[in-house]
């Protein structure tokens, strides 16, 4: 292992940080390293991401590319002329000529991931362009000022905001649905319980089975917001590009809950969104809106499956409270400032949930 690692083409020299990259030889020497080395991160994530779509092009080379379209690459990575005179077959078949081929594609994959994850961040184009190896998929965008809606083969429908596109292969994996998002979009996802629905936006990536929920995720945003309307998500995001299943640390959101990304800082968190309104599903479509002399904490039950929304008291101080009230379709908040008001308490979030305090009712 080197000592001095200032710029991404030192580590792309070291055969071993390449060996781990690509097979996990020597992890614990790098995983020592980056402890140490933490200013490092961004430089170690970009040469990863590279050496494993190098590696992917390496694979693929023999079937997918000819001496016609290398060459093709060759002059636009280094600005050659067209109309330069093309070696002999029998130059490429030699082995000096391979290895030049695999420095001339780290280059241009170098100059692609670079101009696509500008500040150590993914973007819509670098998602497209790592899944267009796997897939075939077809645009759309909304270049007018109202929403358009665009029905996927599955059922689902995803509305598009104005200056939005999206990204989906015209059939879906037979384990999993997939799209690519950029802007702001919402998602009203059919259900298939074994077929998890991926949207992919930037560094954010939202799993479901079959809910809805809304995604904004400009490429030149600072934040990724994810809120969800009904069911419940998991929502995580990734280092480098991974069209897989990267699931590692993920939030789970439910109803009237938002995830929301930082993109500089990396830091994923979970609140309340700004006006949460109540949702009718099989679990509470039954529930109760009208209250004779109730005791609070019934009616504070009521409101935590009507919203979604935890809510924390103390049972015992709050044992003496009773009220006579209708719930309504208003915000939550509206509904807590009403008994708040009646019991001389008050409340506050706290990590997606309300913590509601009060003396009690004598």
């Amino acid at each position: 292992m080197k000592h001095n690692y200032s710029e991404i083409l030192d580590f792309l020299n070291d055969d071993s940080f390449v060996q781990w990259v690509l097979f996990g030889e020597d992890e614990k020497e790098w995983i020592n390293f980056l402890l140490a080395n933490p200013d490092k991160q961004s430089l170690v994530n970009e040469a990863r991401l590279l050496i494993k779509e190098v590696n992917t092009i390496e694979e693929k080379r023999a079937e997918e590319l000819s001496q016609k379209n290398v060459w093709a690459k060759l002059m636009k990575s280094i600005g050659e002329d067209k109309n330069a005179i093309k070696p002999e077959l029998k130059f490429w078949l030699q082995p000096v000529f391979q290895w030049a081929v695999g420095i001339i594609f780290l280059i241009g994959t170098t100059w692609i991931i670079w101009s696509n994850h500008s500040n150590g961040t993914l973007n819509y184009k670098a998602l497209v362009v790592a899944t267009e190896d796997k897939h075939t998929l077809t645009e759309q965008v909304n270049n007018s000022k109202t929403p358009l809606k665009v029905k996927l083969e599955d059922g689902s429908i995803v509305t598009l905001e104005k200056d939005s596109k999206l990204s989906y292969p015209s059939h879906f994996e037979s384990n999993k649905r997939m799209v690519i998002l950029s802007g702001d979009a919402f998602f009203e996802i059919a259900t298939n319980p074994i077929k998890p629905f991926y949207v992919f936006a930037n560094e954010v990536v939202t799993k479901v089975l079959g809910t809805s929920f809304s995604v904004q995720a400009s490429d030149n945003g600072k934040r990724v917001i994810v809120k969800v309307k009904t069911g419940k998500v998991s929502v995580y995001h990734q280092h480098e590009i991974n069209i897989n299943d990267p699931e590692t640390e993920a939030l789970i959101l439910l109803p009237n809950q938002q995830a929301i990304f930082n993109r500089p800082t990396e830091d994923l968190s979970k609140h309340l969104v700004e006006i949460p309104m109540p949702f009718i599903d099989k679990t509470n479509e039954n529930l109760p809106t009208e209250f004779d002399e109730a005791a609070i904490s019934q009616i504070l039950e009521v409101l935590e499956k009507r919203y979604g929304v935890k809510i924390i008291f103390n049972t015992e101080l709050l044992s003496n409270c009773f009220i006579t009230t209708k719930l309504r379709n208003e915000s939550i908040y509206h509904q807590l400032d009403l008994i708040c008001k009646i019991i001389g308490g008050t409340y506050k979030k706290v990590d997606a949930q309300i913590i509601l305090e009060s003396k009690g009712c004598n």
